[in-house]
């Protein structure tokens, strides 16, 4: 029994110790720059698109990176957007922020935004981005043009969520979601250990990891946009300084949010979800619409995923556009 015990005592403090590398054809990615902030933090960001373009700050899923940019940028360059795409804290080459809260980061887009020289800009925010998203355009509303959610995660902990959300087959009602619930609120330990075996898988098959998964619920569209080499790229770089960037991500998601949605006064918040979407329950677009002002009613696109960001992109940035303000 006491062997027994040391044995897994041992295997969970290498697990917190245990430094892996990305396999060979996968390396670290050196594309974009970086500007210290004002705390002394390091943020890196990548530009793709139309340097003239209208400027759009792309936030990146989570996990994710500023190589999501990368995706998008043929199209970017056809439609006229300047897509600007920043690491958050501990993601890629930007330094992690101890405690960082939602409303730490409009500081960040600011600070960015400044050294740049754009007074105003759009944001779009993918999955775990999406709550980002909303706090931009909470904290300076005078600075967007216009924000849209697109797949986004939505507040766990709000009294008024949608319950079947929390019970039903997508991942807001599984038993790997309650875990994460729980250890957001209880013990973070738990989050941390599952971010770090999550940064062991990604390392190991990037490309595969979809698969590997075992997940069969996703759509044939899903699996094939989960699978393409820019996206495994983008996840060894998210994981390049840890798991720490996601580690606060899906603490912060599952914890009362530092913000309202009602109090959001953006010029228009525009949301977009598919249908098939098993990562983030549709549902969570309608709820999230409901409570933001500006938000008339969600975009549900039939027969698209939690990857619908990639599939219906071109239609998205021309809705922004007409919407810009």
């Amino acid at each position: 029994m006491l062997l027994a015990l040391g044995l897994v005592l041992g295997a969970v403090a290498g697990l917190f110790v245990y430094e892996p590398s990305p396999k060979e054809s996968f390396g670290f990615s050196s594309a974009g720059k970086t500007i210290r902030l004002s705390d002394g933090r390091t943020l890196a960001y990548l530009e793709t698109g139309d340097s003239e373009g209208r400027p759009l700050f792309h936030f990146h899923g989570g996990p994710g990176s500023r190589l999501e940019g990368l995706l998008f940028d043929e199209l970017n360059q056809r439609l006229g957007v300047r897509m600007i795409v920043p690491d958050r804290p501990g993601y890629g080459l930007s330094d992690f922020q101890e405690d960082r809260t939602y409303l730490d980061w409009p500081e960040d887009v600011v600070e960015l935004a400044d050294q740049l020289g754009i007074d105003r800009f759009a944001v779009l925010g993918w999955s775990s981005g999406g709550p980002h998203a909303a706090a931009v355009a909470y904290g300076i509303p005078q600075r967007i043009t216009v924000a849209a959610i697109v797949a986004g995660e939505g507040p766990y902990a709000s009294d008024d969520f949608p319950r079947n959300v929390l019970t039903g087959d997508t991942f807001g009602g599984s038993r790997i979601n309650r875990l994460l619930i729980w250890s957001a609120n209880n013990g973070p330990w738990l989050i941390r250990g599952l971010s770090r075996m999550m940064r062991i898988a990604v390392f190991r098959d990037p490309v595969g990891l979809a698969e590997s998964s075992g997940d069969t619920s996703l759509s044939a569209k899903d699996r094939q946009f989960f699978k393409r080499r820019e996206y495994g790229a983008e996840l060894v770089e998210a994981f390049r300084r840890g798991a720490e960037g996601i580690t606060r991500d899906l603490t912060i998601e599952r914890r009362d949010w530092s913000f309202e949605l009602e109090d959001i006064h953006a010029p228009r918040v525009l949301i977009f979800h598919g249908e098939e979407d098993v990562g983030v329950d549709p549902t969570v677009a309608g709820y999230l619409c409901s409570r933001i002002p500006s938000c008339d009613e969600p975009t549900i696109y039939p027969g698209e995923g939690h990857s619908v960001v990639y599939y219906r992109y071109e239609e998205i940035i021309q809705a922004m556009l007409e919407a810009w303000r």
